[in-house]
C-alpha cells in the first residue's frame, strides 16, 4: 500500500480533496502528513483499506513462503474436542514422571 492509494481514495471522494492542495502540488506533499490527513478526516474507509492491505499481504506471504501447514485429522479432531489445556498441569505432570523414574528401587 502506498501514498497513492490513499491519494487515489481521496479522489474518488471530492470532499476529502478540499483538505489537500492542489492535485498539481501533489509531487512535494509530505506523504505522513497526507496519510495522516485522510485516516483523520474518513477513518473508517482508510482502515478497511489498509486491513484490506494486510490481509492480501498476509495470504502472499503464507502462499509464497509455503507457511501453510496441513494437521494430521486426528490431531484435529483432538484439538476440537479439547475445550482448554493448561502447560501448568503439563510440568507438574512431565516432573512427577521424572521424579519417579529417579526414585530408586529396592
Amino acid at each position: 500500500m502506498t501514498v497513492e492509494d490513499f491519494l487515489n481514495h481521496a479522489r474518488k471522494k471530492q470532499q476529502l480533496l478540499k483538505f489537500l492542495p492542489d492535485e498539481k502540488d501533489w509531487n512535494h506533499l509530505d506523504k505522513k502528513w497526507a496519510c495522516d490527513v485522510l485516516y483523520t478526516k474518513d477513518t473508517q474507509a482508510i482502515q478497511d483499506m489498509i486491513n484490506n492491505a494486510m490481509s492480501a499481504r498476509k495470504k502472499k506471504l503464507e502462499k509464497n513462503q509455503n507457511l501453510l501447514v496441513e494437521m494430521r485429522p486426528e490431531f484435529a479432531a483432538a484439538l476440537k474436542r479439547c475445550d482448554s489445556f493448561s502447560s501448568k498441569l503439563f510440568v507438574i505432570d512431565v516432573c512427577m514422571q521424572l521424579a519417579k523414574a529417579k526414585e530408586p528401587s529396592f
